[in-house]
């Protein structure tokens, strides 16, 4: 990466089961315990299914899963972190994935991202990052969001 930089960018390290997902903190609208899910019919393996947040049915994707194109098992998940849409051509703005702890807020630099030594190959990250000892993804939000519109 470039040089060193003083301007810290406030994100959160959300845990999946397996990995971490680094976001912005403006994306995360909120973090709520896991509530009841629906299944959903006729939709793909990585979509957990529906649950009812606020005044909307919001949709609850299991972006590890997505990510890593295999199916993988939500049940542990004891938190439900719900993000706004950052894609404009989506008709979802409001979307949720199930997280296996308290999403922790962190600050980052440039000069503290550090590329991991295994990255996953998959159209949804951006980067796979060393944040001390955890693996993290920076998702390619654009391209989540335009698959659950299908």
């Amino acid at each position: 990466m470039a040089e060193n930089t003083t301007d810290f960018i406030p994100c959160m390290l959300i845990p999946l089961q397996q990995h971490y997902l680094l976001l912005p903190n403006s994306t995360i609208a909120e973090v709520i315990p896991m509530p009841q899910v629906s299944a959903v019919a006729e939709k793909p393996s990585f979509w957990v299914g529906e649950c009812h947040w606020h005044t909307r049915e919001l949709p609850v994707i299991n972006v590890e899963a997505l990510i890593e194109d295999k199916p993988i098992d939500v049940t542990a998940a004891n938190k439900l972190c719900v993000l706004h849409g950052i894609n404009e051509s989506s008709d979802i703005p409001v979307y949720s994935l199930p997280c296996y702890g308290v999403p922790q807020l962190i600050y980052l630099n440039e000069s503290t991202l550090l590329l991991a030594e295994e990255s996953q190959d998959s159209d949804f990250v951006l980067y796979t990052l060393q944040i001390g000892k955890k693996t993290a993804y920076i998702p390619n939000l654009d391209t989540i969001e335009t698959s659950l519109s299908h």
